[in-house]
C-alpha cells in the first residue's frame, strides 16, 4: 500500500514509500481503507520537529485526521458492519472522560503513525460513524478542529442558546465554533483581519464581526456588541496579542478557552484583571472519541457541513501542505486518496 512518511524535518523531507498492507487484526479491531484525510496547522508542525518528546521520530506517517471505509471487521466487533464509512479519533487512547498523562503521545500523526496511509487498524471504541449525508472528505475535516471547538463550547463551555460566543480568525477551529454555536442558537461575534473575511465570517453564520486590523481595541467593539455584559465564551485561537483583550471583553466568570498560540506563546496580562472578573482560562487539547461523535451528530442534524477551501490528491500531499503554510486558505484543505 502506498504511505507517506516523515524521514527528516520539514516538507522537504517527504517521500511516497511502498508498506505492507495490514492482514491481521485482532478480534476488537477494524481494518479501515483510508479515503480521505484533512490537514491541521499541527501537521506542519509535526512535520518540522515540533512538540518535544511528542513529536514523531523519523520516518513516521503523518496527519492525524481522517475517513474511510470498513474492509474487515474482527469476530467481536458490533458498532460497524462491512462497508461502514468512519472517521478516526484523534487520540487513540482517549475515548471518554478526562485527559491523562498518556493521552498526548496517543495522538495520531506524531509519536503513533498517522493516516496518510491507504489502510488503518483501530480498535472498535477509536471510530465514529461519519454522517449519511456527508461526503468522505467533508467528515475527514472533523478529527481535531471541530473537536476542539466542541470541547471548548460543549464540554467546557456549557454554551446554551443564551450564550456570546467569541471566535478570533477563520482557522478551523474558529469556522467550527461558529456552526456549533449557531447550531445551539447562540450569538457569535469574530474577529478577523479583512472586510472581505468580514463577509466570510457573517456568510458562514457570525451574528457580528470586527476587523481587528482596522479595530486594534477590538475588545471595545465586542463589549459594545455583547451589550457591555461581555461575552460567556472565548474561543482563543491568538495567543499573546489576544489574550488579555479576550479577557477585557468576557463576562464575570466567562470560560476563556486557550487553544492556539498564532500570535506568539507568552502573553502578558493583567492578572488582577483575571482574578476580578473570575475569569476561568482552560487550555484545549483536542477531545475524546464521545465528543467526536457527538459534534458529527449535531452539524449533521443542524445542516451544517464543514467548509473545504482545497482539495488535493494523495500523490499532492506536499502542494497541500506548502499552501496551508501560506495561511491563504479559509475552511479546510482535505486530500483525497
Amino acid at each position: 500500500m502506498k504511505a507517506w512518511e516523515v524521514q527528516g524535518r520539514g516538507i522537504e523531507s517527504l517521500k511516497l514509500v511502498e508498506r505492507p498492507k495490514p492482514e491481521e487484526i485482532a478480534d476488537n479491531q477494524i481494518l479501515v481503507n483510508i479515503k480521505a484525510a484533512s490537514l491541521n496547522y499541527r501537521d506542519l508542525i509535526m512535520l518540522n520537529g515540533g512538540y518535544g518528546h511528542l513529536g514523531g521520530i523519523p520516518p513516521f506517517v503523518p496527519i492525524s485526521d481522517a475517513a474511510g471505509i470498513v474492509v474487515s471487521i474482527g469476530k467481536n466487533v458490533t458498532k460497524f458492519k462491512m462497508g461502514d464509512e468512519v472517521i478516526s479519533s484523534f487520540f487513540r487512547n482517549w475515548r471518554t472522560g478526562s485527559i491523562k498523562k498518556e493521552t498526548a503521545a496517543s495522538a495520531l500523526g506524531g509519536k503513533v503513525d498517522g493516516v496518510m496511509q491507504e489502510f488503518m487498524v483501530f480498535d472498535e471504541d477509536e471510530l465514529v460513524n461519519a454522517p449519511q449525508n456527508w461526503s468522505l472528505l467533508e467528515s475527514s475535516t472533523l478529527p481535531c478542529a471541530a473537536v476542539t471547538a466542541w470541547r471548548a463550547l460543549i464540554t467546557e463551555g456549557n454554551l446554551s442558546d443564551k450564550s456570546i460566543v467569541l471566535t478570533q480568525g477563520l482557522g478551523g477551529v474558529s469556522i467550527f465554533s461558529i456552526q456549533i454555536a449557531k447550531s445551539f442558537g447562540a450569538k457569535v461575534i469574530s474577529t478577523t483581519s479583512s472586510e472581505e473575511r468580514i463577509a466570510v465570517a457573517k456568510e458562514i453564520g457570525s451574528d457580528e464581526a470586527i476587523n481587528y486590523n482596522r479595530n486594534p481595541e477590538w475588545y471595545k467593539d465586542v463589549l459594545s456588541l455583547s451589550g457591555y455584559s461581555g461575552v460567556d465564551i472565548v474561543v482563543e485561537v491568538g495567543g499573546a496579542q489576544t489574550l488579555d483583550h479576550s479577557i477585557r471583553c468576557s463576562k464575570q466568570g466567562a470560560i476563556i478557552a486557550i487553544i492556539g498560540v498564532l500570535s506568539g506563546g507568552v502573553a502578558e496580562l493583567s492578572i488582577g484583571r483575571a482574578i476580578s472578573k473570575s475569569s476561568r482560562m482552560i487550555g484545549i487539547t483536542c477531545g475524546t472519541t464521545e465528543e467526536l461523535s457527538n459534534v458529527s451528530n449535531q452539524l449533521a442534524r443542524s445542516g451544517f457541513k464543514p467548509i473545504i477551501d482545497s482539495k488535493y490528491t494523495l500523490n499532492e500531499l506536499p502542494n497541500a501542505l506548502a499552501y496551508m503554510r501560506e495561511g491563504k486558505h479559509v475552511g479546510k484543505i482535505v486530500i483525497e486518496f
